[in-house]
């Protein structure tokens, strides 16, 4: 029987619908697990809270609508069960599932919070894309226990990706889990992965998940309680830094649970902060041919760290010499503190995670600038961390020292190589490309903040790679904002419901390196 012309579009629907309802019934059983732990929480933490009265009634139905959905789209897409995603496909599925589960994974937040549809999908979007921001100013006293566990959950989810994940559970989905994870996984290159996906995905989630529950044990161990800790974990892990507390990270100080204790949790969290921020194939590497060869052999992960030890140091040197007197700048314990606060500070701004010990507005202005430049650098390719990444700055370096000595030597044929292996010419290219898609990105987002929103160009800008860099914290919004944001320094409360939806958006082309969404805008993509 000859096909109809309409058949083929049919069959590439259904093949779309088919893993977007995967995700819509693991993003649902996620929400219903958090929901049932509320009786757990009410036994350890001493009992339920004012504001968790009802709290699980969100979770739960936000979990029902999209388990329906999933099942109904898994049912629209059976006839295409054997039927392997190309690459168009899959950058399709891909930014659709990240557009779904910031709409329903915010459902909780109207449900139960009672926040506006605007403001739930940027608190969705900004825990899925691990990047942190809230526009959420009372987090203690407003948020639920079982809520607050769904908010970490979600940046632990989007922290090794929600595709990969997909890509772990659902392995029968052929070809098209090689594209989903090509388009998923951060960084210019994965080497050191091996060809079949669904493997690999599976153990790096092995690897992701033990590392969580190692983090979980020792901040226990230094007194947090078990929920704190799980929290923290989720969201240390997965670079996204969102806490339990209003004062992040710094609620955990000497008064709370002691000197000593509180010194663990925050080296603790540095640690395993700094862990996240490798990539993640290195970790792989070891399992597999047991040695370290590839972190001995990784340029980027030896300028991973002498960035961190370079810029620790600069951070508590401007820190030290900025005290109120010289007998303070040289007293140990004032010296120790310091050092505390820079450690924290560069672990936390070069793994893009955005924890806080201490408000950094009181920072000197080169201290200011030093973080500034990790925000815009990150973590290594292949982690959990955002920014630019550590081996594209490598490569955009080599790639201006050849072309500056072809200046006056045009003969010299200069090879780009990332330790001794030579760099593809076509990873150069993704490079610059990028590179340049991300200033662009940054330029025009500060023009459209500052003119809908009438905020300083400074505000914007750190608006604006807060969202592009997936980080965190919002640097400069102390100027120029008192009076319009509730809590002037890092909450977006603020803004209009344009320009949350402006940086949500930005932070899913942030999360996805641009390429797998501003691919959808050329006319070509839809040509078949």
């Amino acid at each position: 029987m000859p096909r109809t012309s309409a058949e083929p579009r049919v069959r590439l629907y259904h093949a779309v619908a088919r893993p977007i309802g995967s995700v819509m019934l693991g993003l649902g059983g996620a929400m219903l697990l958090c929901s049932a732990t509320t009786p757990l929480w009410n036994l350890l933490e001493g009992g339920a809270r004012p504001q968790d009265a009802g709290g699980a009634f969100g979770l739960i139905l936000s979990g029902a609508i999209s388990m329906l959905l999933g099942f109904g789209l898994r049912r629209l897409g059976r006839k295409a069960a054997d039927v392997p995603l190309g690459r168009r496909e899959a950058i399709l599925v891909v930014a659709l599932i990240w557009v779904a589960i910031g709409i329903f994974g915010g459902l909780p937040y109207v449900l139960d919070a009672g926040m506006t549809p605007d403001d739930a999908f940027f608190e969705a979007v900004s825990g899925f894309t691990t990047t942190g921001a809230t526009v959420i100013g009372q987090i203690e006293a407003t948020i639920s226990r079982p809520l607050l566990l769904w908010r970490a959950l979600t940046q632990w989810l989007g922290g090794m990706g929600i595709v990969v994940l997909f890509v772990a559970i659902f392995p029968n989905i052929g070809v098209g889990g090689k594209h989903l994870y090509r388009s998923e996984v951060p960084g210019p290159v994965a080497g050191g992965l091996r060809p079949r996906i669904a493997e690999t995905s599976t153990l790096l989630w092995r690897i992701y998940a033990v590392f969580t529950l190692v983090q979980i044990l020792l901040l226990m161990l230094f007194g947090m309680s078990l929920f704190e800790s799980i929290c923290h974990a989720f969201t240390t892990m997965s670079t996204g830094g969102f806490s339990t507390l209003d004062s992040s990270v710094g609620g955990f100080d000497a008064a709370r649970v002691g000197w000593w204790n509180s010194l663990g949790i925050e080296w603790t969290i540095v640690v395993f902060m700094l862990v996240a921020g490798v990539n993640f194939s290195l970790y792989y590497g070891v399992i597999r041919y047991r040695n370290l060869k590839g972190f001995l052999r990784s340029t980027e992960f030896r300028i991973y760290i002498w960035l961190i030890v370079g810029s620790t140091l600069t951070l508590w040197l401007a820190l030290v010499f900025a005290a109120d007197t010289w007998s303070q700048a040289f007293d140990p314990a004032y010296g120790f503190q310091m050092f505390r606060d820079a450690l924290f500070m560069v672990a936390t701004t070069i793994t893009s995670t955005g924890y806080g010990t201490s408000g950094y507005t009181h920072f000197p202005p080169i201290a200011m600038a030093v973080m500034l430049l990790l925000m815009f650098v990150g973590g290594c390719a292949g982690s959990t961390a955002g920014g630019i990444k550590v081996s594209r700055i490598v490569l955009l370096f080599k790639l201006s020292w050849g072309q500056l000595r072809r200046s006056f030597r045009p003969q010299v044929v200069h090879i780009v190589r990332m330790g001794k292996e030579p760099v593809d010419s076509s990873v150069i290219l993704d490079v610059a490309a990028f590179f340049l898609i991300f200033m662009v990105t940054m330029a025009a987002g500060v023009m459209l903040i500052t003119l809908t929103e009438g905020v300083s160009v400074p505000t914007a800008f750190g608006a604006m790679l807060t969202a592009v860099s997936n980080m965190g914290p919002g640097p400069f919004h102390n100027l120029g904002l008192e009076g319009y944001i509730e809590s002037p320094v890092d909450n977006f409360a603020g803004y209009s419901w344009f320009a949350k939806i402006v940086f949500s958006l930005t932070m899913i082309l942030g999360r996805l390196e641009f390429f797998t969404l501003l691919a959808l805008l050329l006319p070509d993509f839809w040509r078949r």
